[in-house]
């Protein structure tokens, strides 16, 4: 299995880890960390754990676009960046060790400009090469909210599967596009739907709704209280594993990368669901966007509860 990882808007992800945060006062830090970050990036280096081929494409600017470049040239991971002016943002993650909570501040980063074109046209080349396309995160300040439709509809014209994971209108929008598979978190889901969603019924109902419309599979993730799946006329809920969290920034891109790594292994349904749980669970566990392994995965995904809805 070849896959394609769509990032328009990468970052560097600073996470700060302190103490009682307090709002509106000074505050200590106990440890300062910074990764690589935006979505598809995250995503691509899961893969890349998995032992999934896997290619990073996207938007880059400046210095530290050329820094994300490097590093993911130097881990094993294929690229395809258009570049553009100015720099890619960075974005804080404040991590209050006390209860687990993390605050984020995202800039709003760079503008496209003619890089978006540039990107289209390799892709219009590239993507009969690959078999899944992952499209999510951010976007540019200047480009549309009907950009994700465009990709999934291009990745689908070319008989790729897209995997959509983006929140608000960009959700809304691309969701129209009817790509394989979803991955809103909650508020996510309630952002689309326009309401409050206070059961594990009422979510379940949600994603069907969802898959009604002609999209394959439908991932709702609820933190550490796990996920809802529905898909191939199943509900699941999942339920993990205890964890000590000491970053949440990239277990819900943990969970597109492992659903992606049940496909190529051809898992169950519900092995899927466990496995995606299991990764993002685990990369929960880890600091800054460090991302879990396989065999950290595999061995743990068992562990992950579930009930059939």
């Amino acid at each position: 299995m070849n896959v394609l990882t769509v990032t328009l808007n990468p970052c560097i992800d600073k996470t700060v880890t302190v103490s009682d945060f307090e709002k509106g006062k000074t505050n200590r830090t106990l440890s300062v960390r910074s990764d690589i970050g935006g979505k598809g990036i995250n995503v691509s280096r899961i893969l890349y754990e998995f032992g999934v081929d896997t290619t990073a494409a996207g938007i880059l600017a400046g210095d530290r676009g050329r820094y994300i470049e490097k590093a993911l040239k130097e881990s094993g991971i294929k690229t395809c960046f258009s570049f553009t002016d100015g720099d890619v943002r960075t974005n804080m993650k404040i991590l209050d060790v006390t209860d687990g909570t993390m605050t984020e501040i995202n800039e709003r980063g760079f503008a496209a400009g003619n890089a978006y074109a540039l990107l289209l046209d390799e892709l219009e080349v590239l993507l009969p090469n690959f078999d899944i396309a992952v499209i999510s995160g951010s976007i540019p300040s200047d480009l549309s909210s009907s950009v994700y439709a465009e990709l999934i509809s291009l990745a689908k014209s070319k008989e790729v599967k897209a995997i959509l994971d983006a929140d608000g209108m960009l959700f809304k929008e691309g969701s129209k596009a009817k790509p394989f598979a979803v991955k809103p978190n909650l508020s996510e889901l309630e952002n689309y739907v326009g309401r409050k969603l206070s059961t594990i019924d009422e979510i379940a109902a949600e994603a069907k709704k969802i898959t009604c419309k002609g999209i394959e599979l439908v991932t709702v993730s609820l933190g550490s209280e796990g996920a809802v799946f529905v898909g191939e006329g199943v509900a699941v809920k999942t339920t993990p594993f205890p964890i000590e969290v000491k970053s949440a920034a990239a277990a819900g891109d943990s969970m597109v990368g492992a659903l992606i790594a049940a496909m190529d292994r051809g898992m169950s349904f519900i092995e899927t669901a466990q496995l995606m749980t299991a990764a993002g669970t685990v990369t929960a566990s880890k600091e800054g966007t460090t991302v879990a392994t396989a065999s950290e995965v595999f061995e743990s995904y068992k562990r992950i509860k579930y009930e059939i809805l």
